[in-house]
């Protein structure tokens, strides 16, 4: 690994597993956060890195919905990032430095979490002008509890912090105050309700047409506890694992410049459903991508 990006990540322990890719040959980097001193609900998302590694190893490699083989996925797996627990400030600023290191290799960060908190620290030091949410909640509260760096707060630190176009998918828990920042901010909100309209996915369609380098961020509250039981905070009515590779296919030909998947709770996930949906995610954008420049004869 390049020696500073090793002052922020440590590959101590079990890493992605099955892939044995260097840092140069990479197309991604992975990274996991594993930090949860937000959460207001169920705690436990700090665990959510080795829950995906643990069981991304037993999965097949092959894509049915983008008819793609992933056995030579280019994703590095950098380890964890130093967190310093307690202390999100801190954590967010060793985190920023570890992903303008990522970007400057040329490589695609991709950040598995632990809370929502870091995603707008991440987008913006890998120089996103767009971000595409999938989440239950706005995130776009001023504080949470007198805290302005919580997970409550995620979209809203993104959007003061000079983040251009917002673009959420599954939102169906809002406060007034957050509700009003969204329309004051032009921020642009479909919930599950909508996701079958003609309408989202035209939206979604011109929005990313319009984004001249994207980030894509999952909590994993956005989809329905029947599918996603494992996270901090639970909402019924949510979106469905097949709605999200609708929405790869859609964003498959976008400038990625990042991508995470955060909030998972392997506390609450006994079965590890949730901890499978999450690393499938992480394969399937990666296939979503793959078959799109397969089909106009590019490399990933």
């Amino acid at each position: 690994m390049d020696d500073e990006l090793s002052m922020y990540l440590s590959r101590v322990g079990l890493t992605f597993p099955g892939l044995e890719t260097t840092i140069d040959s990479s197309d991604y980097v992975l990274f996991g956060v594993p930090f949860d001193s937000s959460s207001s609900a169920f705690p436990g998302s700090r665990y959510g890195p080795k829950a995906i590694r643990d069981v991304i190893q037993g999965m097949e490699l092959w894509s049915e919905y983008f008819g793609v083989d992933l056995e030579e996925m280019r994703v590095y797996d950098a380890g964890d990032l130093a967190v310093s627990h307690g202390d999100a400030a801190a954590t967010a600023n060793t985190l920023k430095r570890a992903v303008q290191k990522i970007t400057s290799l040329g490589k695609i960060p991709i950040m598995i979490g632990g809370e929502h908190t870091f995603t707008p620290f991440a987008a913006l030091a890998a120089g996103a002008d767009s971000l595409i949410v999938l989440d239950a909640h706005a995130d776009c509260r001023k504080d949470y509890l007198g805290n302005p760096l919580s997970h409550a707060c995620a979209t809203r630190i993104w959007v003061d912090s000079g983040g251009k176009r917002t673009f959420q998918i599954g939102i169906r828990a809002t406060s007034r105050e957050e509700r009003d920042y969204c329309k004051e901010k032009g921020i642009i909100q479909f919930s599950p309700f909508q996701l079958q309209s003609d309408s989202f996915m035209k939206s979604l369609t011109d929005f990313v047409r319009k984004s001249r380098s994207l980030y894509l961020s999952i909590d994993m509250d956005a989809f329905d506890p029947s599918y996603a039981p494992g996270v901090g905070t639970p909402e019924p009515f949510g979106i469905s694992p097949i709605d999200v590779l609708r929405i790869f296919e859609a964003i498959s030909g976008a400038n990625l410049v990042g991508f995470d998947v955060m909030e998972l709770c392997p506390l609450r996930d006994p079965s590890y459903s949730s901890s499978a949906l999450a690393a499938k995610l992480i394969m399937e954008l990666y296939a979503s991508k793959k078959a799109r420049l397969t089909r106009s004869g590019g490399g990933v």
